[in-house]
């Protein structure tokens, strides 16, 4: 079953708003064994967006549209698709009682535009819309669907989880298909291809392998399909566990959205720590992306931001003889905010950072990227330098990813083969 997916406005067009939403919708599709044949952005005219989903129906089973829904003049996909699907526009009472409670709840006045919102396609299933004013519309012809959502990611994703993947799902026989997605991080995707070769080579029949590389990770994605599900989870479980052998504790965990940082505090959860942080050239990022996990309280106590080198003699005890005689960017600097961090805060474990992140301030000596990371415990301080890019934000993600990396790895050596 293939399906398109059109995304209407000239935001997207122009550069002024990124399409998330193809992104995410085709993860969903996927995810179901519905494969995405095509994506489209297109302008706010009616000749084009008629052209383009008469194009995408003539190829595919079920349309996503999204966006051009709104209460503005420049909104003209309602009308559009009416037009498309000769259809007469009916009030639908349901839905003008949907925009009043939304405005109610916050505490707005009603508009003549956004009771415009409740005329809707007579040929259309309405999809109700409880984040905004612009509802969707689910249409049928020859077997064939176009399903209209609004652009605004949250309403859209939404509609899709709580509707339209449920009335696919009855409308159509959807293929078994299983996916099994292994995360690693702090390896490039080359040096895990090199490992995986005879792997890959000896695939069995109805299994795929994918690479999906993004900055400081490579997600390995096993796709199975079949007809016993039972069976295809049990293959990928042979194949997760082959894979487990030989790529180590670059693995660090199973799983589409499992995070990092989340794999971090699951481990230090098991062993009864608590981390923190020193930071220099990453503001805070490494603290901001562990207190994004839920229960994150428990092992995480808490971080020093000592972006200016008075704070790090003052707060984490650097001596200004070290700053002085190699710098703030430097090994002896980084173990110092390590041990003064420490002795700062009741935590068993740490990262420290310290680094030129650009796009100016490098040296010969230390270009930009120039990282030095600390981590470990009081009594084990492990240090490593790290050469980046020339960019600024992918600095300081890069070395949010690699230092934590690097503490998750030092607990598997450390704690881990211990016991």
């Amino acid at each position: 079953m293939k399906a398109t997916i059109i995304t209407i406005g000239d935001e997207i067009l122009y550069g002024q708003t990124v399409d998330t939403n193809s992104a995410w919708i085709g993860t969903q599709l996927n995810l179901m064994g519905i494969e995405v044949l095509e994506t489209y952005s297109i302008s706010d005219e009616r000749e084009h967006i008629l052209e383009t989903v008469d194009r995408a129906l003539s190829r595919s089973q079920v349309v996503f549209v999204t966006g051009g829904l709104g209460p503005t003049n420049d909104d003209i996909t309602k009308n559009t698709l009416a037009e498309y699907f000769k259809s007469e526009l009916i009030y639908d009472p349901e839905v003008y009682e949907d925009v009043q409670a939304l405005f109610h709840r916050r505490g707005l006045e009603l508009l003549e535009r956004n009771k415009q919102q409740a005329w809707v396609p007579e040929a259309c299933t309405v999809i109700r819309n409880a984040n905004g004013t612009a509802p969707g519309m689910w249409f049928e012809s020859h077997g064939r669907v176009v399903v209209s959502m609004p652009g605004v990611p949250l309403e859209m994703k939404a509609m899709v989880t709580d509707f339209v993947l449920p009335k696919l799902r009855e409308k159509y026989e959807l293929p078994l298909i299983e996916h099994r997605f292994i995360m690693t991080a702090g390896v490039g995707e080359s040096r895990i291809a090199e490992k995986l070769i005879d792997f890959e080579d000896n695939l069995p029949a109805g299994i795929g392998m994918a690479y999906l590389p993004s900055h400081g990770y490579v997600k390995l994605r096993l796709t199975a399909r079949g007809d016993d599900r039972a069976e295809m989870k049990a293959r990928l479980d042979k194949l997760q566990e082959d894979l487990y052998k030989r790529l180590g504790d670059w693995i660090y965990g199973v799983g589409r959205d499992l995070t990092l940082e989340k794999a971090l505090g699951d481990l230090l959860v098991t062993h009864g720590l608590s981390m923190g942080t020193a930071e220099s050239c990453t503001g805070g990022y490494i603290g901001h992306r562990v207190t994004t996990i839920p229960g994150s309280s428990a092992w995480f106590k808490g971080g020093i931001i000592s972006y200016d080198n008075q704070v790090k003699e003052q707060q984490l005890g650097v001596s200004s003889s070290t700053l002085a005689q190699y710098g703030a960017v430097s090994e002896e600097t980084v173990r110092e905010m390590l041990t003064g961090l420490f002795e700062q805060l009741p935590v068993e474990v740490g990262i420290a950072v310290s680094g030129v992140a650009g796009p100016d301030g490098g040296t010969p000596e230390k270009p930009v990227g120039t990282v030095w990371v600390a981590y470990g415990q009081a009594a084990d301080i492990r240090t490593k330098k790290l050469q980046l890019h020339k960019k600024r934000l992918l600095n300081i993600e890069l070395t949010a990813t690699l230092g934590l990396n690097l503490l998750r790895r030092y607990l598997l050596e450390t704690f881990e083969k211990r016991s």
